[in-house]
C-alpha cells in the first residue's frame, strides 16, 4: 500500500539504496584503481546495509532496489563507455504523494518495486517505464518536492522547471493539495527538513523560500555551522585537485585514479559542497531521526524537541554527494492526510 503524505509520522515502509559490490570493477587492469573503486564501493554497501538494519530494527519494513548481475553492467559499460550509476538514490527518482508513487525517471532498479506497488496503489509513470528526453518529466528530481500534508513545496530550479511543477499539481495532485513554488536552487531536502510539526533544520541559503513567513510560529534552526564549512573546504579542494566534482576522505588519490574518475564515472560525482547532510536526514518519527554523522548544534536542537538523534554513517557521501534523505523514499507511514499551515 502507498501512503505518505509527510516526512515526520511514523514510518512503516521504506526503500533503501544499494550500491554495487567492489568487484563490480574486477575488469580495470590498473590494481591501485581498481582496489581504490573497490574500497569505496564495498565501505558504501555497507553503510547502506548498516542503515537498512537500523530502520528494521525500529521496526520499519526495508525493500531495496534490484542488483542485476555484475556482467550485465559490464557488458553496458563498454557498450556505452561510462559504468551504470548505483541505486543509490530512491529519493532522486520517486517521491511518495498521499497515495500515489511518481516516478521522476525511470530506473531499472526499481522497477520490481514500482511493479509490486502498483498492485495495491497508483504508480504515476510519465515515461512508461522508457526514458526519453522529449517527456515532460525529462531532468526532473523528486528531492525537489518536500510534503507537508496538504501543502505541497517545489523548487523552481533546472531540476523541476515551472513547466514540471505545473504538470504534477494537474496530474498528480488532486484539489486537496496546494502547491507552493518556491526558488531554493534544486534539492529541497538539502534546503529545510521538517523533523516534527513546529521544528525545522534550514541551511543558510534557504532565504529565498523564506521560512519565517511561511512556517510562522515554528521554531527554526538555520545552520551555519562545521558541517558546512566542511564541505566548502572540500569544495575548494576538489575544485583544485578532481575538477570540483568528488573528495576521497582522508586519503590522496593516485593521478591513475584521479583520471579513471574523470573519465569514466563523471556521472558518479556531484557538488557535494551543496549539500548540507545535516538537514539531508530521514525522521522515523517525531521522536527519532537519522543523521549520516555528529553536529553539536543540530544534536541540542533536537534534544530541545525530546528528538532522540541516530547516527548512521555514510563514509563516502562526499564522493557521491548523497546523504540519508537522498538514499531513502517512504512509501508507507502511518496516519493520515492534515494541513500543518
Amino acid at each position: 500500500m502507498i501512503s505518505s503524505y509527510t516526512s515526520w509520522q511514523p514510518l512503516e515502509e521504506v526503500i533503501v539504496g544499494d550500491c554495487f559490490s567492489g568487484d563490480y570493477f574486477d575488469i580495470i587492469e590498473d590494481k591501485k584503481v581498481y582496489s581504490q573503486l573497490a574500497q569505496i564501493l564495498d565501505e558504501t554497501k555497507e553503510d547502506f546495509n548498516n542503515l537498512a538494519k537500523l530502520i528494521e530494527e525500529y521496526g520499519a519494513s526495508v525493500k531495496r532496489p534490484y542488483l542485476q548481475n555484475k556482467t550485465v553492467y559490464q557488458n553496458d559499460w563498454q557498450k556505452f563507455g561510462e559504468p551504470d550509476y548505483p541505486p543509490l538514490t530512491p529519493r532522486d527518482v520517486q517521491i511518495t504523494l498521499g497515495e500515489k508513487l511518481l516516478v521522476t525517471s525511470p530506473e531499472h532498479e526499481y522497477q520490481n518495486l514500482q511493479d509490486e506497488y502498483a498492485k495495491t496503489g497508483q504508480v504515476i509513470d510519465p515515461f512508461g517505464q522508457e526514458w526519453s528526453e522529449d517527456n515532460i518529466m525529462s531532468g526532473a528530481n523528486a528531492s525537489c518536492i518536500v510534503r507537508i500534508g496538504t501543502d505541497v513545496f517545489v523548487d523552481e530550479s533546472e531540476w523541476l522547471t515551472r513547466k514540471q511543477s505545473k504538470w504534477i499539481e494537474e496530474n498528480v495532485l488532486d484539489d486537496r493539495y496546494k502547491l507552493h513554488v518556491k526558488k531554493t536552487d534544486g534539492h529541497g531536502d538539502s534546503v529545510f527538513a521538517i523533523l516534527k510539526p513546529g521544528v525545522i533544520l534550514s541551511t543558510y541559503h534557504a532565504d529565498d523560500l523564506n521560512l519565517e513567513e511561511e512556517f510562522r510560529g515554528w521554531d527554526i534552526l538555520k545552520i551555519l555551522d562545521p558541517t558546512i564549512i566542511q564541505a566548502e573546504k572540500i569544495g575548494e579542494f576538489r575544485s583544485e585537485n578532481f575538477n570540483g566534482r568528488w573528495y576521497v576522505p582522508e586519503e590522496t588519490p593516485s593521478k591513475q585514479f584521479a583520471n579513471f574518475v574523470d573519465t569514466y564515472l563523471t556521472k558518479w560525482t556531484g557538488n557535494a559542497s551543496e549539500t548540507v547532510f545535516t538537514v539531508n536526514c530521514l525522521v522515523l518519527d517525531e521522536q527519532n531521526v537519522i543523521f549520516s554523522g555528529y553536529n553539536k548544534e543540530v544534536f541540542d536542537f533536537c534534544k530541545k524537541h525530546k528528538i532522540e538523534p541516530i547516527i548512521s554513517p555514510i563514509r563516502h557521501k562526499f564522493f557521491w554527494d548523497t546523504g540519508i534523505s537522498c538514499s531513502t523514499q517512504d512509501i508507507r507511514r502511518k496516519g493520515g492526510l492534515e494541513s500543518y499551515l
